[in-house]
């Protein structure tokens, strides 16, 4: 059994709480004092409420007026006003300006440069900025640093129940210069106090799935064979293997967690069965390279890796084998037994998509049989294709007919083959 590990294990190593300014409406505006452009001198910034907005105030030692700027703030009467200061060392401080009610809060972070106060967007995990204003929904903010002299991180948390237990979200952005940006290695989420890590979300094949698909032969061996996903989503805490097999899925639980090194050690249950997993980490400990599963039963219990290529002494990881698949066979000129040539390239971001000619399309292998892939249309009316693969360099195109809409397996053959050659192989396909 893996001992429990804290959620302290993800969090920063030495915290010290920053100090900051905070007053409520009083009859009196806010005011807080810090040096804001780092050239040592200290600024007052004063908050003036009013119906819709906040008024920003920037002035010096002497009282002189530097800048101003309007802030956001709940729609209808006058609210509280709270002021906050996060240093930055040399470049000065960033100010926090949160005005609410019960129904909406409004937080807006800004920096004083140049004689002038610029609103600073603060970017999520997923690159978006956070919007200004929106209902209440359990964050609380603080302003903290690592160290005396080091950049102050605005971090916000958040406890909540969840079908798992308690999860406690811990999320750290740090200054970017024109923006506050989500910082993934300072940021945490536990649940039920085993910590979710933040890990790149591949399938995973066994080894013999993995032989299987690197021949570009007979496919559909590798779908006697299981996967394994690992779901770490710390929006909605849950860490759990997720299999899946010819003979139905299988969903563990992750009940322990420890990491050490390049390696992270699981504990998991699956009915009365428990399992341990060994882990080793690739990449900056954020890719699951190598996963041993033990004690889940025979089905489950193997060595999976995802499916990778070698890019000079580097190794790229895809999502899942059809993106393998895509990038390191499919793309390239391909032509027919009388000469014509078809170029297919990858389109988008993972999951990848393929442009045929002028045609998109989506791959699919798992649905694929009786052929080695699928090739379904993006867009409707559209042809969809059967793949049999010959080789690095080969593969025969068979028009199918599939009866799921849009065009989706099951799919059966609904015309003759034509066999394709790369262009440049030196190679006879048969």
């Amino acid at each position: 059994m893996f001992p429990r590990a804290a959620a302290a294990v993800l969090t920063l190593v030495a915290e010290f709480a920053v100090a900051a300014h905070a007053a409520q409406i009083s009859g009196v505006a806010p005011t807080l004092d810090a040096d804001l452009d780092g050239d040592g001198a200290s600024e007052t910034v004063t908050a003036a409420p009013s119906r819709g907005s906040v008024r920003l105030e920037v002035r010096d030692a002497a009282g002189r007026a530097l800048a101003d700027a309007k802030a956001a703030a709940p729609a209808g009467s006058v609210v509280p006003v709270t002021l906050t200061s996060g240093p930055l060392g040399s470049a000065g401080a960033l100010i926090e300006v949160v005005a609410a009610t019960d129904a909406m809060e409004c937080r807006t972070i800004w920096r004083y440069r140049a004689g002038q106060l610029s609103p600073i967007p603060i970017r999520g995990p997923s690159g978006q900025a956070l919007p200004d204003c929106a209902a209440p929904s359990g964050w609380t903010a603080s302003w903290v640093r690592e160290g005396d002299g080091r950049p102050a991180a605005w971090v916000r948390e958040k406890a909540q129940k969840v079908d798992a237990g308690t999860l406690r979200t811990r999320e750290a952005y740090g200054f970017a210069g024109f923006s506050l940006d989500f910082d993934a290695k300072r940021s945490s989420a536990d649940v039920a106090g085993v910590p979710i890590p933040s890990w790149y979300p591949a399938t995973l094949y066994s080894r013999k799935a993995l032989d299987t698909l690197y021949s570009r032969f007979r496919l559909e061996e590798m779908r006697g064979e299981p996967t394994l996903r690992i779901e770490a989503d710390r929006a909605r805490g849950i860490f759990a293997l997720r299999f899946a097999g010819p003979d139905g899925p299988l969903v563990a639980p992750v009940d322990a967690y420890a990491v050490s090194g390049g390696t992270a050690t699981l504990g998991a249950r699956a009915g009365e069965r428990s399992g341990q997993v060994s882990i080793r980490l690739g990449g900056d400990g954020s890719i699951p390279y190598e996963v041993r599963v033990e004690g889940l039963g025979p089905q489950w219990d193997r060595a999976y890796s995802p499916a990778g290529a070698w890019r000079g002494a580097g190794r790229q990881v895809f999502l899942g084998a059809e993106d393998e698949l895509a990038s390191e066979d499919f793309v390239g000129i391909w032509a027919d037994s009388a000469g014509r040539t078809t170029p297919i390239a990858l389109e988008g971001e993972p999951p990848y998509r393929l442009r045929v000619g002028k045609e998109g399309y989506s791959i699919d292998l798992r649905g694929a049989a009786p052929f080695d892939a699928l090739l379904l249309p993006l867009d409707t009316p559209g042809r969809s294709w059967g793949i049999v693969l010959k080789g690095h360099n080969g593969l025969e195109r068979i028009p199918v007919a599939c009866t799921g809409k849009p065009p989706r397996p099951p799919c059966r053959a609904d015309g003759p083959p034509e066999t394709l050659r790369r262009t440049g192989a030196r190679i006879n396909v048969r």
